[in-house]
């Protein structure tokens, strides 16, 4: 069936048109000799067997059809030899020229050799293709002579055929183009250079392969030679006294190194000793340089404690002096100021003179004293004294010493400077080493200088009170 559509090759094309030729010839003889005594029942028998042909062969154009689809699609090239039914249709000519009688034979033996001589290059030129047509080619032969009918026209069957025919040379003109696009995609200039590098690639791994093997080769032999050699060496009496002594320096060897091991280790082992116990000495000294700056601290911190209270107290005998000179400056300046009348009222009014300055006096010290005992008092319940009183340009400046009730953190030294503009100057005497504990607890702001408006006196000593006393105000 697939062999109707696709081109036969050249010896099929030609072996066809000549099997046709000579089909042609026997019924065109038999129809000059016999064309008279042809009855009309006898046409009408071909037409109905022509009609039946007519149907079988439309039933297999179409499956030729679709095969031809499907061979298509497996890129196989489809070859249409174009002479097999031109001389078809040059025979069938011929039948509807030639007349009937006598001279049918004669007008149609030499027309029909053309199809052979058109066959015949054909037939050159496809010399490996099989020489006998197949059934399919001896059936349509067959059909076709039965339809050359002198004096009919062109059948329906041979129309179809010229449609199939034209179909398949289109198929094969599209197929042919195909074939060379795809012949000029599969070897692209890229999959040659890659070739051509995967053979220089080989080439190289070959070589190298070649290289290595030579040297693989000469190292043998080259060791095998060196095996002769030390074996015919040790063969003689004087190296095997040789290989006495080199064995007994080996050995002797190995204990030395031996020995050195050892002795590095040991080394090692008191290098590690020392180590340790020098590191134990410099922690034994650094405890002990702790202890002695800690037993330094409180000595010094206990000094410093009984030298603020000497201070204090030498700060209110200083005061307490200050105050007695005073008042007694002032009682000699009243008594030179009181008039004398006469030396006898002078001498009277003397002891009455000296006995109020004494009764001032005591006045004076009592109050002294009931002073003094209010600002103990006060220094005993909230660790607040001042030791000092100066007056200069810049105001009143007061030393005093705020104490921890608790006894922890220590005594905070500071100076409160008062100015004239209503403002008060905050100077702290606060050391990081000598004051460690109260310096923890202060305040950043409160270990250095500050000003702040008279006003807020009250507010600074209750935030001072509270820091230095660890207390929430």
């Amino acid at each position: 069936m697939d062999k109707e559509n696709r081109a036969p090759e050249a010896g099929s094309t030609k072996a066809s048109s000549s099997s046709s030729s000579a089909r042609a010839r026997k019924p065109a003889a038999q129809k000059s000799a016999a064309g008279t005594k042809r009855s009309t029942g006898a046409r009408a028998k071909k037409a109905a067997t022509a009609a039946s042909d007519n149907e079988e062969l439309m039933l297999e154009d179409d499956d030729e059809v679709e095969s031809d689809q499907g061979g298509a699609e497996e890129d196989e090239t489809i070859l249409v030899a174009e002479t097999q039914f031109e001389g078809m249709g040059e025979s069938e000519a011929e039948h509807a020229s030639a007349p009937k009688g006598r001279g049918g034979k004669k007008a149609a033996a030499p027309k029909k050799a053309a199809p052979a001589k058109k066959a015949a290059p054909a037939a050159k030129k496809g010399g490996k293709a099989a020489a006998a047509p197949d059934d399919t080619d001896d059936v349509l032969a067959r059909g076709m002579d039965e339809l050359s009918v002198p004096g009919e026209g062109v059948s329906p069957r041979e129309k179809k055929l010229e449609k199939q025919l034209e179909v398949t040379k289109k198929a094969l003109a599209e197929m042919q183009a195909a074939h060379k696009k795809l012949q000029s995609l599969r070897s692209t200039r890229a999959e040659e250079a890659e070739l051509r590098l995967r053979e220089i690639a080989d080439e190289r791994q070959q070589a190298a392969v070649n290289t290595i093997a030579a040297y693989k080769a000469e190292n043998d032999a080259l060791r095998s030679e060196v095996s002769s050699l030390q074996e015919t060496a040790f063969a003689s009496p004087r190296s095997k006294a040789a290989r006495l002594e080199s064995l007994r320096v080996q050995e002797l060897e190995r204990e030395n190194a031996a020995l050195a091991a050892r002795v590095d280790e040991v080394e090692r082992l008191r290098g590690e000793e020392q180590a340790r116990a020098d590191k134990d000495a410099a922690e034994r000294e650094k405890k002990w340089e702790r202890e002695v700056a800690r037993r330094v601290k409180e000595a010094t911190a206990v000094a410093e404690k009984e030298l603020v209270e000497l201070r204090a107290e030498v700060s209110t005998a200083r005061a307490e002096l200050s105050a007695e000179v005073a008042h007694s400056k002032s009682l000699q300046q009243k008594l030179k100021a009181t008039p004398s009348s006469s030396s006898l009222a002078s001498t009277s009014a003397a002891p009455a003179a000296s006995s109020g300055s004494s009764a001032a006096l005591a006045k004076l010290q009592d109050e002294n004293e009931r002073l003094t005992s209010h600002l103990n008092l006060n220094e005993d319940l909230t660790g607040f004294a001042v030791h000092s009183v100066k007056q200069d340009d810049a105001g009143a400046v007061y030393t005093c010493v705020l104490s921890d009730c608790a006894g922890t953190t220590g005594s905070l030294n500071f100076k409160l400077n008062f100015h004239a503009d209503g403002t008060v100057g905050y100077q702290p005497d606060v050391d990081p080493e000598r004051d460690a504990a109260l310096a923890t607890v202060l305040p950043a702001e409160l270990q250095k200088y500050m000003r702040f408006q008279a006003e807020l006196s009250a507010e600074f000593f209750k935030r001072l009170f509270a820091a230095v006393n660890k207390v929430k105000v």
